[in-house]
């Protein structure tokens, strides 16, 4: 164990109710709650016992720098006892299958994917009135599935848009619920989940038996990469893992990007000359002022607005005394927003991110996370992010009301976001 000189023990923080804590004030106002208690203590402070909050850049990078050492990431759910060891047996048994997965990202499979994803496009963002939320989710469920599985993803992206609406109740509540809770949504989730496991046990099974190293997509570079010994749990497990990731949080961030698309008359008029311009299926490299508009977008609004760890072993950040089953939380929309580190922090200024020359101060912009469990589909998330976003202005109109009220309760979505989507006469590329 690393051992550390003492420090305090505990930072300032609101006292809250004697029995329920900040529980209740947090989930009235999860993002205003955080502002008031930055306001008045600073880049740290406790929200109860056992959890800590900061705020500063060096304080996260920290955080994340430090993830699978002295903190880990937990994501379940549900309550349980806090188990350190065998979080960090879970999060080897994830660093290496990642090793293998970041080939998932190389350019001949993600290549492949973009031409796929052109058609996905198509049959999934059509006509008319639209539930913005749902219909992405549609999309990206059939992305994140062609991508992992191609051929094989056949029911995949309906049971794995079961499990992510069957997160989101468990998420609105900071109350976590045991495992054997006698509630309708505990049942649920547990069903979703065993389902969708279910499924990549069969998906795994029956590519391995039939021995076809050629499928481009993420299961076939798993596979092929017999020499690393990875086991069909691993594979399942991992595929999972990034198909969860990377539905809720694209999906979550194209809507922003259609909300915004709405406000800016402008920001869109300049996106779809330079779509106009670029191929049907472009190299991002054709499309800067696109990327550069995705980015900032993801500044305003981060789908994972807020990111947790749990203390591994006995440790100190920021001066202050952690120990083994404490939590850190940190709010990325607070830091992406902070005026100490960006000018016009509430602006969308996509322009900020074309001067090759000007960066964000270290550590301030992270919409896919930093260190050890970095987002393994930060560049495929960008392509597509970035390929749809040139498709929408490209071939569809936008029109209807662009008011929508943030929602902090589990992933930062527009809520009830409701726009005409309409085919432009003549489509690109037809």
């Amino acid at each position: 164990m690393t051992t550390h000189a003492p420090g305090p023990e505990r930072p300032p923080g609101p006292r809250g109710h004697w029995l329920f804590g900040n529980t209740e004030e947090y989930d009235r106002d999860r993002n205003g709650f955080l502002e008031r208690c930055h306001r008045e203590y600073g880049d740290v402070f406790s929200y109860d016992a056992r959890t800590i909050v900061v705020s500063s850049p060096d304080q996260v990078h920290a955080l994340l720098a430090r993830t699978n050492k002295d903190f880990l990431a937990e994501n379940s759910p549900l309550a349980g006892p806090v188990d350190t060891e065998r979080m960090a047996a879970d999060a080897e048994l994830w660093t290496s299958t990642r090793r293998v997965g970041w080939q998932g990202l190389h350019r001949r499979v993600a290549r492949a994917h973009a031409e796929r994803l052109r058609e996905i496009f198509r049959e999934t963002v059509g006509d008319g009135e639209t539930d913005v939320l749902a219909t992405m989710a549609a999309f990206f469920g059939r992305a994140t599935a062609d991508f992992c599985l191609s051929v094989d993803a056949e029911g995949v992206p309906e049971a794995l848009a079961e499990n992510v609406a069957a997160i989101d109740p468990l998420s609105r509540s900071s109350l976590q619920l045991p495992p054997w809770w006698p509630s309708r949504r505990v049942r649920r989730f547990t069903r979703s989940r065993e389902r969708l496991l279910a499924l990549m046990t069969e998906v795994v099974r029956r590519r391995r038996l039939a021995g076809d190293p050629s499928a481009q997509d993420l299961l076939g570079l798993l596979l092929a990469s017999a020499d690393r010994g990875l086991s069909d749990l691993q594979i399942e497990r991992f595929l999972r893992g990034i198909m969860l990731a990377a539905l809720g949080v694209p999906a979550t961030a194209l809507t922003w990007i259609v909300y915004e698309l709405g406000r800016r008359p402008d920001v869109r008029a300049r996106l779809a000359a330079e779509s106009a311009s670029a191929g049907d299926v472009p190299e991002l490299e054709e499309l800067p002022y696109t990327e550069a508009f995705v980015k900032e977008v993801l500044r305003l609004w981060p789908p994972t607005w807020l990111i947790g760890r749990t203390v591994r072993r006995e440790t100190e950040l920021g001066g202050w005394r952690l120990r083994p089953g404490d939590q850190v939380l940190f709010s990325l929309y607070r830091l992406h927003r902070d005026s100490r580190w960006w000018s016009d922090p509430d602006r969308l200024v996509p322009e900020r991110w074309l001067d090759p020359h000007v960066a964000p101060a270290r550590h301030t912009y992270l919409p896919f996370g930093a260190g050890p469990r970095v987002c393994v589909g930060t560049q495929l998330g960008m392509m597509q992010l970035t390929l749809a976003t040139s498709w929408l202005v490209g071939d569809m109109e936008i029109t209807g009301p662009q008011e929508a009220t943030p929602d902090f309760s589990g992933l930062l979505v527009p809520r009830d976001l409701r726009v005409g989507l309409r085919r432009k006469v003549v489509p690109r590329g037809v």
